[in-house]
């Protein structure tokens, strides 16, 4: 006989193994098909849920789902933080700062109002809906320009956007969430201070931890775990995320932080020896793998098709409205304004075109239904239409974009000239 803890654990790890045997099936089958993973995974997850199979049934609200969702948006924004070069930065600063913070404001906006007229929602639900789709999803772009030599400083600048946006949306979102949930009037001082509070904090909390983690796997002789550098990312993941939010902090912008200090020890004057540097890569890839299938199958399996059919339709004109009118604006006023960049007229379209939503946008979407947010339902049926659209659309079609565009490279780095500016 087991005990009712037992039999419960039991019936987690039973979704486990079918998630992770599922899912690594699939991930083939994406390979194979030359599609993102993650639309495959969500795909799978709607089969496997309880309104088809049965074979995993992990609600929203519970503690096991809120952990996945927590420790995999953590895991994957430290990660791009950790593929997001200062030399790159160096280059394209105001760009990268327009899309995440201005960016962010207009995407979010441009959405929200598209909700709020559609739905008849209240604006603040609008908003926090906006915020949500404002972040992009370095999990579905990094593997493309991997695989595909797409411009140098325009796959790298699609990357550091995408890892700063997962920070400063999340941000966004929480503020948000929190205006929604307070009693009484807040002042709009109040909420710039409160998302400075959450910003800066995040980032000192991040240049501490991620200094200190660098430090620990350095090649020097006080670098003490070097031989365990993975355990110490995920150390710094989960110390530098729990230590924020303790100070009152985002911890999402502090693991982005603490993965760019790692990720650039040698502009600190440390240095990580290759072995090391190749074992956090490659433990972070296969951990990074098994959290998306994790949360994209528990995003699908989760989906209610009774809230689909009641908001599907307008859900897809809001997601047509945020791909097609909030990125190009988005994209207008955050590179036009930076003349030093010099961006060329096919470097701003295909800018038009990446745009993905994805790990982030579920977490989010899935934290805001589990706290019992009562339009929470709405808010997922449009983030999961937005995420399959813009990854099986979008992302599907970066490399044949990037090949009409002329931002292929060759294989020896050399790629076609630069275009005078749009």
């Amino acid at each position: 006989m087991h005990s009712e803890s037992v039999v419960a654990a039991q019936h987690y790890l039973t979704y486990l193994l079918v998630i992770f045997l599922v899912g690594t099936l699939g991930g083939k089958l994406a390979g194979k098909l030359r599609l993102p993973d993650v639309v495959v995974f969500i795909l799978t997850g709607i089969v496997l849920g309880p309104s088809l199979l049965g074979a995993v049934d992990i609600p929203a609200s519970s503690t096991v789902n809120q952990l996945i969702l927590l420790f995999g948006a953590c895991f994957i924004i430290f990660h791009g933080g950790m593929i997001t070069e200062f030399s790159v930065l160096k280059q394209v600063w105001r760009t990268i700062s327009l899309l995440s913070v201005t960016g962010v404001l207009i995407t979010a906006l441009i959405a929200a109002a598209a909700a709020y007229y559609v739905f008849g929602v209240s604006f603040l639900t609008a908003l926090l809906l906006g915020s949500i789709l404002a972040s992009t999803d370095p999990a579905a772009l990094v593997p493309i320009f991997q695989k595909f030599p797409i411009r140098r400083r325009v796959a790298q600048t699609v990357i550091s956007e995408s890892a700063f946006t997962d920070a400063t949306g999340a941000i966004m979102a929480t503020v948000v969430f929190g205006l929604l949930t307070a009693e009484g009037a807040i002042s709009g001082g109040a909420v710039i201070g409160e998302f400075l509070l959450l910003a800066l904090g995040g980032m000192v909390v991040g240049v501490i931890t991620g200094g200190i983690a660098a430090f620990l796997i350095s090649e020097n002789d006080r670098g003490l775990l070097r031989e365990f550098t993975p355990m110490v990312v995920v150390i710094t993941v989960l110390g530098a995320y729990l230590l924020a939010e303790k100070v009152h902090a985002s911890g999402f912008m502090a693991v982005f932080v603490a993965g760019l200090m790692i990720g650039n020890a040698g502009s600190l004057k440390l240095t990580i020896l290759p072995k090391e540097e190749h074992a956090a890569h490659q433990f972070m890839d296969a951990v990074g793998l098994k959290l998306r299938m994790l949360i994209f199958i528990l995003l699908g399996s989760q989906v209610d098709f009774s809230v689909l059919r009641q908001y599907g339709l307008p859900a897809l004109l809001v997601v047509l409205v945020f791909m097609l009118i909030a990125r190009p604006v988005t994209v207008l006023a955050s590179l036009l304004p930076d003349r030093r960049a010099g961006w060329s007229r096919s470097e701003v379209l295909f800018f038009f075109w990446t745009r993905e939503t994805g790990v982030i946008a579920a977490a989010l979407a899935g934290m805001a239904a589990g706290a019992g947010l009562a339009e929470g339902k709405l808010i997922s049926a449009v983030v999961f239409v937005a995420i399959l659209l813009t990854l099986l659309i979008q992302a599907g079609t970066t490399p044949w974009v990037a090949k009409k565009l002329g931002l292929l490279e060759a294989d020896n780095g050399s790629g076609p000239k630069e275009e005078k500016g749009a």
